[in-house]
């Protein structure tokens, strides 16, 4: 079978919505811990049993593959620099609710992202967005020529042999059936706050440009403060204040001190737990737990930014006006 005919078999068994990332030089169980794999879930699996938010580690050559079936959390850029750190690592992206997605990271920088269904070189981004030019060009990863080219249906198992030639591996060809090391991936303990959850100035909401304004003109005493403050308010308001370990965790972060949460500890059970609530309680939660881990970058700029964007939320238990006039002032000391 040649390699796109293999490709296109791999995304039949794997689905409308899959993620690849391969890693060089990593082993599998440290492969998945990169990405975020909670230690207490790891187990050997086969691809077939895993559910959406898991993944399995198959070690192929100088190359280890973390499979998501149902997945997509490989695809996520801050995530892929993070797991290529002292390493290579390449994702490719299958998801039937977004555009596919390659990537390509060294040392923590990517080197090349794109959409594979459009891969039209004013789109490729990173470092050096040229370099695998030529073999896109040889795999007919190419933009759409008119509307009669269909080219884009192939667009991801021409990705998949893309990353066949960076890595000279494949993976097997009954696929749902390889076993390895898996584990629920929660990529919060191990990426940077993202842009997306730091509130910005936008026109079309007055009050989040207000406070964004005012925010960035504070100096970054006043913002590190008014940033734990926040937060502790979040914490209280939602009924977390009396969590394991938050107390603490914030006054470090108060005196500039702040280390990342390990999951294993007692508040990372806890945020593992509110990561995992599905019911009406998980809004709040989902904005609280991004309002955290913005809270604890050494950047006061970067956690004042996230502790404020909850107030775009329109949540009564998060923002309303007097707590909004309360933060402007204090910004404005």
């Amino acid at each position: 079978m040649d390699d796109l005919a293999h490709a296109r078999a791999l995304c039949d068994q794997l689905g409308e919505t899959f993620c690849l990332t391969y890693l060089k030089g990593v082993p599998a169980r440290e492969a998945l811990l990169r990405m975020g794999g909670c230690p207490d879930t790891f187990e050997d699996r086969t691809v077939a049993d895993l559910g959406s938010l898991d993944a399995v580690a198959l070690p192929l050559g100088a190359w280890t593959v973390v499979i998501e079936p149902g997945g997509f959390r490989g695809a996520d850029h801050a995530l892929l620099e993070t797991a290529s750190r002292g390493a290579e690592a390449v994702s490719v992206l299958r998801h039937d609710q977004a555009s596919a997605h390659f990537g390509y990271a060294v040392d923590g920088t990517t080197v090349a992202g794109f959409d594979p269904g459009y891969p039209a070189v004013e789109t490729i981004w990173g470092s050096d967005p040229g370099l695998l030019r030529p073999l896109m060009d040889a795999l007919g990863l190419r933009p759409p020529g008119d509307e009669s080219d269909e080219n884009w249906q192939d667009a991801e198992a021409r990705a998949i042999v893309l990353t066949q030639r960076i890595t000279g591996i494949r993976l097997p060809d009954q696929v749902l059936s390889a076993a390895g090391p898996a584990a629920r991936l929660e990529p919060w303990f191990v990426t940077p706050v993202p842009g997306r959850d730091l509130l910005r100035a936008n026109r079309r909401d007055p009050q989040a440009a207000e406070l964004a304004t005012a925010a960035e003109a504070a100096g970054p005493e006043v913002q590190l403060a008014v940033a734990i403050a926040e937060v502790r308010r979040q914490a209280a308001a939602l009924g977390l204040a009396h969590a394991p370990g938050l107390t603490e965790t914030l006054d470090a972060a108060a005196r500039g001190s702040a280390e990342r949460v390990n999951m294993e500890s007692p508040l990372g059970r806890e945020i593992l737990g509110w990561l995992a609530v599905r019911d009406d309680r998980a809004a709040g939660l989902g904005w609280f737990v991004a309002a955290l881990r913005g809270v604890l970058d050494s950047d006061p700029r970067v956690a004042v930014l996230a502790a404020l964007r909850p107030h775009t939320s329109d949540l009564p238990t998060l923002t309303n006006e007097a707590t909004r006039a309360s933060v402007l002032r204090a910004l404005r000391g």
